[in-house]
């Protein structure tokens, strides 16, 4: 019997192997997202019918990201069906799993466990990657009793240079994370200042290509089929068109047709991939149907270029207007994450940049621009002698050419970060802009996704997933 991937969308899979079926951080539902005011509609757009759905043996949730880790879409699956997660995910999510009534195995790194007549395991990613990362696994599903062969699910994490030497998978599903902007936009680590950097966001096809199929090919020799996950959503309300280099059937095409080794099969949501020692085909499944989006989702041009233009209005996720009582929890939140940024990556990249274009730079080394203060619009400036956010009497424009980095940033969706009502990754990518000097891994942005993230916050997270419950 063949094995079989199925994609569901985004990064959500159906694996079968040895007639086991292992379904993947699913998302079921059309959008994932904590607010009714800011949703990430699965691209293209999809709808799964559970009902249709083939009976499944276990649930994997790789990590407590909010596309793999979706409290929606595993309260509508079976409540017998077990979840299996790893050790290190943080206590607050296994609680919520717990809530919902969930069997949950809880596995060690490269922990073996079968189930059915399928052997899986997690592995920790490379040691060297974000904090935000840090807690993340990847999944290899193989036959029990294999020497090899079966499936190896990457997940949002570099692959260890440490696997164990029996993983050595047959298909390999690649994290096609790039998520590059058309033109004219901003990436959630995208930079106000036009200074170049080794990871510029303007990324060829060919760049994705060989990042996603050689580097595989050299980590595992044994991959001769690789399937490609990510970047499958849009925003709504609406941000720009659809990712550039987001076409997996095209991607397959052009790989293919350069006759590399391995070779590359572009899924669409609702298709899969059957695959033995002989053939590979795809096919589509009747339980998941293409639908329109809620609003039309434009192709990005690739061709196009185009600088950002930091006038760009941006208008706040709600529509309320932020008053004192939130005044106060920021300022609260500001004075707690000062010594944090001080010991940061990015705290030290501040202490050594004393010239910033081409003056000398003061203590004030990064600003929070708040827009729709009960002020009206302000900023916040942290002085690195008093280890202090203080009042600056500045502007915007001021500060981006006066501060070495900042954030531009409205009250009230941060705010909404800070009492837990949305995650700092959907402000980022929606709502918020950075500058900064250096690396973008030490950006403020990736100072934030470490400092507000479930493992150092587990308060906010559980107020996330109070309001999902509800």
């Amino acid at each position: 019997m063949p094995d079989v991937i199925t994609f569901l969308g985004q990064q959500s899979w159906l694996v079968e192997v040895g007639a086991t079926r292992i379904l993947v951080d699913p998302v079921v539902e059309t959008s994932f997202g904590h607010s009714s005011q800011l949703r990430f509609e699965i691209h293209p757009a999809r709808r799964i019918d559970l009902d249709l759905m083939p009976r499944v043996d276990a649930v994997v949730v790789t990590n407590e990201h909010l596309d793999h880790f979706h409290l929606p879409s595993l309260r509508r699956l079976p409540a017998d069906i077990p979840v299996v997660t790893h050790r290190l995910m943080p206590k607050v999510c296994t609680d919520e799993l717990e809530a919902l009534g969930r069997e949950v195995h809880l596995l060690d790194h490269a922990e073996p466990l079968k189930i059915g007549g399928a052997e899986l395991s997690l592995l920790q990613g490379d040691p060297d990657v974000p904090v935000w990362e840090s807690r993340v696994t990847s999944l290899y599903v193989k036959p029990v009793g294999a020497a090899g062969g079966g499936v190896f699910i990457q997940s949002d994490t570099a692959v260890s240079q440490d696997v164990p030497a029996d993983c050595t998978p047959e298909v390999f599903i690649a994290t096609h994370n790039a998520q590059v902007p058309p033109a004219g936009e901003l990436g959630a680590f995208d930079n106000l200042l036009p200074v170049p950097e080794a990871q510029a966001p303007e990324v060829a096809g060919l760049e994705l290509l060989s990042s996603l199929l050689n580097d595989t090919a050299a980590r595992f020799p044994s991959v001769r089929l690789i399937a490609l996950s990510g970047g499958g959503y849009v925003q709504a309300p609406r941000k720009h068109g659809e990712f550039l280099w987001n076409d997996f059937g095209e991607l397959e095409e052009i790989a293919n047709a350069l006759s590399i080794d391995t070779k590359l099969i572009g899924l669409a949501p609702g298709e899969s991939a059957v695959y033995d020692k002989d053939r590979t085909g795809k096919t589509g499944v009747p339980w998941i149907t293409r639908t329109e989006p809620t609003t039309p989702v434009e192709p990005s041009d690739r061709q196009a270029r185009g600088d950002f233009d930091p006038a760009t209005p941006m208008p706040p996720i709600f529509e309320r207007t932020a008053d004192e009582a939130d005044m106060r929890l920021i300022h609260e939140e500001l004075a707690g994450l000062a010594p944090l940024i001080m010991l940061s990556p990015l705290g030290r990249e501040l202490v050594n940049t004393n010239v910033y274009l081409g003056r000398q730079a003061g203590p004030l080394r990064f600003a929070v621009h708040l827009r729709g203060t009960p002020q009206g619009d302000v900023v916040h400036a942290l002085n690195l002698n008093s280890a202090r956010f203080e009042p600056w009497p500045g502007g915007m424009r001021d500060a981006l050419f006066t501060i070495p980095s900042g954030i531009d940033v409205n009250s009230v969706d941060l705010v909404s970060v800070l009492r837990g009502e949305i995650h700092i990754w959907e402000l980022a990518v929606s709502r918020l802009r950075q500058w900064y000097v250096g690396d973008r891994m030490d950006s403020p942005v990736a100072f934030l996704y470490g400092a507000l993230s479930e493992q150092v916050r587990p308060d906010l997270a559980a107020r996330l997933y109070q309001s999902l419950r509800t």
